[in-house]
């Protein structure tokens, strides 16, 4: 547990908003970390600031801890925490990203690194069909992918449909919000948000409770909203708006983007054809399109009847059969040097053993018994 002093600091970096980013983590990292900055002697720190470019009163350290001072208590007003890039539960994939912030608060509970996380992004202007289509990918997902974490901002249309859909389907959700979190905007969205937070998810902002709301800060949001998550999902779009830029900055992260294709005359769909014409999103039509985007295993449903004999004679399965549960695992060469069967048959044989149930089918053309 993290004492006041060390809180106090860490939330006096969010009143620094330029310094808390990653990018800064080198100017940080020298004066020996968040508490280290704010105790580093004047001389050392105008060096390190001539060192990085930065004019000696860029920042203000003292009125900065006052000011934190003052959001120590909200954080305990409103059971806030704060998370910064020293802590162990810090997510791992914000953690790539060069312009993280290096300190945010939030409430709920964060979820493991192992989990599978994808963003969900759209217009506020949502399509009765695109929000029926997203609540039903939600379900088909999750009977595909129990562990799994959905990130949005809480802002009308696709993301209010895809926080209530996970409240629904019993799916941990994260609302990303562009101001503090002593309130909730909209307020319509007051009773989603406590929902989220009694089901296991979580509300995250890097924006302390004082902060003035700005709506440029719903655009800056956006970057935490891609950079959690191993995928963003655009559901509906036009060529401009928060979700297109969103979908810019998972891709300058090197993330997937995944997005339904919409009919050419449809205004909202504009972007999300765009996406799919510049080959910057993958198109998707269902739950079982996106689990494969995510590296998600999708079992092939048994063969029932007779066993399937339509590629090759019963000899060379049992051939097959006996040298992978000799051997343990072959890729498809090794087979065909073992056994002495072509490749072009070794591979209609195996593609009928895996419909049998009989192998399965690994990473790099490998084979095991299963």
């Amino acid at each position: 547990m993290n004492n006041d002093s060390t809180i106090k600091t860490q939330a006096g970096i969010t009143f620094l908003p330029k310094l808390n980013s990653r990018l800064y983590l080198p100017l940080i990292e020298a004066c020996g970390g968040i508490e280290g900055f704010f105790l580093e002697n004047e001389t050392a720190l105008n060096a390190l600031y001539a060192e990085f470019h930065l004019k000696k009163d860029s920042f203000n350290r003292k009125q900065a801890l006052e000011r934190a001072e003052k959001e120590l208590e909200y954080i305990d007003r409103y059971a806030i925490q704060v998370c910064s890039t020293e802590h162990s539960q810090y997510p791992f994939l914000l953690n790539q990203c060069e312009d993280a912030p290096l300190v945010f608060y939030y409430k709920g509970r964060l979820s493991p690194d192992e989990l599978t996380y994808l963003a969900i992004v759209g217009t506020r202007k949502a399509s009765e069909r695109c929000r029926l289509r997203v609540e039903n990918i939600l379900g088909e997902l999750h009977s595909l992918c129990p562990a799994l974490v959905v990130v949005s901002g809480l802002a009308f249309g696709i993301d209010i449909t895809a926080h209530q859909a996970c409240l629904k389907y019993g799916i941990p959700t994260y609302a990303v919000l562009g101001h503090g979190l002593n309130i909730i905007y909209p307020a319509a969205h007051k009773n989603t948000a406590e929902k989220i937070l009694s089901q296991g998810g979580a509300l995250i902002s890097e924006f302390p409770c004082q902060s003035p709301i700005f709506p440029v800060n719903f655009l800056q949001r956006n970057r935490i909203i891609a950079g959690l998550c191993q995928a963003t999902f655009v559901a509906e779009s036009a060529i401009k708006g928060g979700a297109m830029a969103t979908a810019r900055m998972a891709q300058s992260y090197s993330r997937e983007i995944i997005t339904l294709p919409g009919r050419p005359e449809d205004k909202m769909s504009s972007g999300c054809n765009l996406l799919i014409k510049q080959n910057i999103a993958a198109l998707i039509e269902n739950g079982e399109d996106i689990a494969r985007i995510l590296g998600i295993h999708i079992p092939i449903p048994p063969v029932k009847g007779e066993t399937l004999n339509l590629f090759g004679d019963l000899e060379n399965e049992t051939i097959v059969l006996n040298a992978l549960t000799e051997q343990g695992s072959m890729n498809t060469d090794q087979l065909s040097i073992h056994t002495r069967i072509p490749v072009h048959e070794l591979s209609a044989l195996l593609t009928q053993l895996e419909l049998e149930e009989k192998i399965l089918s690994l990473p790099g053309k490998n084979y095991m018994i299963k």
